[in-house]
Formats: structure tokens, sequence, C-alpha cells
């Protein structure tokens, strides 16, 4: 009877721990997966990061801002003639 009881609770035993040997396997796997979709994340941030100090550093240079003002706000450079002195 001993001998049967033993049996069949190391049977059991065996079993638990297989399927707690798969659940920490699965569990693993999700974790990865997470992992992964966040450093996916972090890359696309630091492009975007990085595309965007590259705009600020274009916004900063006087040729960029000169060409904006003259192809898309249609402005012209002021000559000395148009310049008037106001006395008071």
């Amino acid at each position: 009877m001993k001998k049967n009881l033993f049996l069949s609770l190391f049977i059991i035993t065996n079993i638990g721990f297989l399927f707690l040997q798969i659940r920490k396997q699965m569990l693993f796997i999700k974790e990865s997966f997470r992992k992964q979709k966040h450093e996916r994340t972090l890359a696309k941030l630091e492009q975007k990061k990085q595309e965007i100090e590259h705009a600020m550093y274009l916004a900063q240079n006087k040729q960029e801002i000169k060409q904006y003002a003259q192809d898309e706000l249609h402005m012209k450079p002021i000559r000395l003639t148009q310049l008037k002195k106001v006395s008071p």
C-alpha cells in the first residue's frame, strides 16, 4: 500500500513539475516578445529624435532660413535704395 501511494505521489509531483516547467517556458517566450516590441519602439523613437534634431539644426542655418524666406514666403532682399532715414 505504501509503495503504491509513494509511486502515485511521485508521478503526480513529476507531472506538476512538468506543467510548471511548461508555464515557465511560455512566460519566458511571452516576455521575450514584449522585450522585442519595446526594443523596436525604442529604435523608432531614437530615429525620430535624430530626424527632429536634424530638422532643428537645419532651421538654425542662416542660409536655409534665407532660402525659405525667398522661396516659401516670397520675400526679397532689401536694397539700400529702399531704406529711408527718419530724422526726429
